[in-house]
């Protein structure tokens, strides 16, 4: 073969092959972007295993175990007893009482057998939040054989942990409710038999119910401890139908005031201390007594809502029984006040057994009658006594206010006028004031906790540049009492720190002129910081003790200066 025949035929050899390895490679990458595409599913597959078992897994932080939505129940299901705390990671209460709960951990992993000591961020396990009707934080309970014991005492190493012991032991029982099951064949003797008595209808699957039976067992507890006691009681609407259907019952939860088995409305708050404060008030009488002729007279001069007095003989009076069971009925949205005096039966020109309904001074006009009398006998009926407070509780010209509007001002015609005043123009000018609801300013207030009336409200708790923790208090309420000693002791606390104020006011005695401190219950209590105070900050969620009111000083205070001694 020639030497240029034998090159060409290499040449073509050549470009075969280099066709061939290229026609091959084609396929070996396709293969190969599979494989890899496979490869990486599974590494995928394998990441999210490894993250399934990192949420299951639990893990340990300075001797707390950490739970989750997804590992709770695996970890808790064997477990006889487990202390939890249900936290927020921006709590500052929480942070406080993070190395507490380290040492509460320690000392529990030592008995035996070891009870666990877990936390639970709410924040983000939010169906075991929600499962455990977690409203604050922290929150502590205590897990017994998988059903949830409430912890209420001091958030302290020493009362945590007896606690934890006690319902460890074997034998330990959760105490029983001290709410009254009503069923059809027990209401009626119970219920007739209170003098009051608060009852919660409800439905087992009404979420609203559910959320309201920690507050509502927690007030039952609370109310059991008074003398008399205040019994609390609930009933399945939906298994006793005929009770429901009975008391008109619609929705749930209804709940309902008993005195001697005679329905009234509840129309108080839902929360342990809110229906406490308000159980208490129900339970005195709906009408308070006037021993002095000067009573009368200062509601006439210096009143700004309407005046209804029952004169009697005594309180054996049938008439006078009457009159309380119609007060009753009225109580949330008028006062009732009653005598037993000649003087003042004498200057109201009535006798007694009767009713008198009149308006202040600044009320009364010549077009209508300086008061108005009925004559009240032990058979007149409540409701006769209701319509004529009702028909004459207003006069001809009325102030309509904003505690009043829903229910008085409902009956037509109804003229309403509205005036646009220029405050600042009257006030330039020096003759106009303010109208606001006050007692007389104190001439002496040098006492740890300063005394605020409506008067002095805007120069002490609006000051801008101090710091102020004000109580709302009423003088009948009874938690206000049980305070009384624990504020003053707080107040002597901090009585060095020039740029805070611990204040109290009689929120039944003077208006409060900002509507941002809302006062619904007794005692309620605010926090208005320094350069914010149309920004408060309610105290709500912790026992009212030196130790948590302390702490929500600390927390909110931006005028506190930190001394070694204090710290």
């Amino acid at each position: 073969m020639r030497p240029r025949k034998a090159f060409l035929l290499l040449l073509l050899l050549g470009l075969v092959q280099l066709l061939a390895v290229a026609g091959a490679e084609g396929p070996d990458e396709d293969s190969s972007n599979r494989e890899n595409a496979i490869e990486d599913e599974e590494e995928e597959e394998e990441e999210d295993d490894d993250e399934e078992e990192d949420d299951l897994e639990v893990k340990e932080e300075n001797g707390v175990l950490v739970l989750n939505d997804a590992n709770f129940d695996n970890f808790v299901a064997d477990k006889d007893t487990v202390l939890l705390e249900f936290y927020a990671p921006w709590c500052g209460h929480c942070k406080q009482f993070a190395p507490e709960y380290e040492k509460i951990a320690n000392i529990l992993k030592d008995k035996d057998p070891p009870i666990p000591v877990a936390k639970i961020d709410a924040t983000s396990a939010s169906v075991l939040a929600s499962r455990f009707d977690v409203s604050g934080y922290p929150t502590i309970k205590i897990l017994k054989k998988g059903q949830a014991v409430d912890y209420e005492g001091s958030r302290t190493q020493e009362e945590i942990v007896a606690k934890v012991r006690e319902v460890s032991q074997p034998d330990w029982t959760p105490p029983p409710e001290v709410t009254l099951v009503l069923t059809k064949e027990n209401f009626d003797e119970v219920v007739n038999d209170a003098d009051i008595i608060l009852v919660e209808f409800y439905a087992p699957w009404c979420g609203h119910c559910k959320k309201l039976a920690p507050e509502y067992e927690k007030a039952a507890k609370e109310l059991s401890k008074r003398s008399p006691p205040i019994p609390l009681a609930k009933v399945d609407a939906t298994a006793e139908t005929d009770l429901a259907k009975r008391f008109d019952v619609s929705g749930y939860p209804t709940l309902k005031i008993f005195r001697k088995g005679r329905p009234y409305d509840y129309n108080g708050p839902r929360e342990k201390y809110g229906i406490v404060d308000y159980m208490i008030e129900q339970s005195g009488p709906p009408s308070k007594e006037i021993l002095t002729l000067k009573q009368v007279q200062e509601f006439l001069k210096d009143g700004d809502d309407v005046i209804i007095i029952g004169v009697f003989k005594g309180e054996s009076d049938p008439a006078y029984q009457q009159y309380q069971d119609a007060a009753n009925n009225l109580r949330e949205d008028y006062k009732f006040h009653h005598t037993f005096s000649t003087e003042i039966a004498k200057f109201l020109k009535v006798s007694q057994g009767q009713l008198v309904v009149m308006q202040p001074e600044k009320f009364q006009s010549k077009y209508e009658p300086r008061s108005h009398m009925m004559d009240v006998q032990g058979s007149t009926q409540d409701s006769a006594i209701k319509d004529f407070v009702l028909k004459y509780a207003l006069p001809l010209v009325g102030h309509r206010k904003v505690s009043n509007d829903a229910k008085r001002y409902t009956r037509r015609p109804l003229v309403v006028v509205y005036y646009s005043v220029d405050f600042s123009f009257d006030y330039r000018a020096g003759k106009l004031k303010p109208v606001i609801k006050s007692q007389p300013v104190p001439k002496n207030n040098k006492g740890p906790v300063k005394v605020v009336v409506g008067k002095t409200f805007d120069s002490i708790v609006m000051d801008p540049k101090k710091d102020v923790l004000i109580e709302f208090y009423a003088p009948w309420c009874g938690h206000c009492k049980q305070l009384e000693p624990v504020y003053n002791s707080l107040a002597k606390k901090y009585k060095g720190q020039k740029g805070l104020v611990i204040a109290k006011m009689d929120a039944t005695a003077n208006d409060v002129p900002s509507d941002r401190y809302k006062v619904e219950g007794f005692p309620t209590i605010y926090f208005a910081p320094s350069g914010d105070k149309k920004n408060p900050v309610k105290f709500e969620g912790g026992d009212r003790d030196l130790e948590h009111l302390s702490k929500f000083i600390e927390e909110h205070a931006t005028k506190l200066s930190r001394t070694k001694e204090e710290l």
